[in-house]
């Protein structure tokens, strides 16, 4: 279920940052616990030469915006030089050139990474970059509420017994409440 939560999240975002920056390609994927990260999300893409592309910490344009939790974009991906080039191949598949990486960053710790993505070879610019990291913290804001549901869950099954308890249930209820306007995929909230 969690997965599916997720999901839904990463592809509105994904979604939200093709519409407001004009990019035609977005795709992502967040971290999981084992620290793995694999592209899971696409869209406007032409192939599937990047569904679940496991991408390294360092490694590419991602992987160097995971290992320094900052955004990062190139004007052409095939001549950048500030960047490794273990993914050539599947950029080079999906016929991409200029690229941006925005990490999905919760309490200092990147859990994801949105692309967004032109067929040219164009600068990025501010607006466009602005409008990624929106979407990033939209991510986050939806990881931030998932952690804290788990984290309000396992307080209630530790201490589910007794009146006590059910003072516990109501407020963890309550906080619920309060968190479910911070969401914004309506089926979610």
């Amino acid at each position: 279920m969690t997965e599916v939560v997720e999901s839904v999240e990463l592809r509105a975002a994904l979604l939200r940052l093709r519409r407001t920056t004009g990019l035609p390609v977005a795709f992502g994927g967040l971290l999981h616990e084992t620290g793995r990260f694999r592209i899971a999300e696409l869209t406007g893409t032409a192939t599937g030469a990047l569904r679940g592309l496991a991408i390294s910490s360092g490694n590419g344009l991602g992987g160097k915006s995971i290992a320094l939790a900052r955004p990062f974009a190139v004007t052409d991906y095939r001549q950048a030089r500030h960047i490794s080039h273990e993914y050539d191949a599947a950029v080079a598949a999906e016929g991409l050139r200029s690229v941006l990486a925005v990490p999905v960053v919760v309490q200092r710790r990147v859990r994801g990474v949105l692309y967004g993505a032109l067929r040219t070879a164009l600068p990025i610019g501010d607006r466009t970059f602005d409008a990624a990291a929106s979407a990033a913290r939209d991510v986050e804001q939806a990881l931030v509420v998932r952690d804290e549901v788990r984290r309000l869950l396992a307080v209630t099954r530790e201490r589910a017994t007794g009146p006590a308890a059910w003072e516990e249930v109501r407020a963890a209820h309550g906080e619920l409440r309060a968190l479910a306007p911070r969401i914004a995929d309506a089926e979610t909230r």
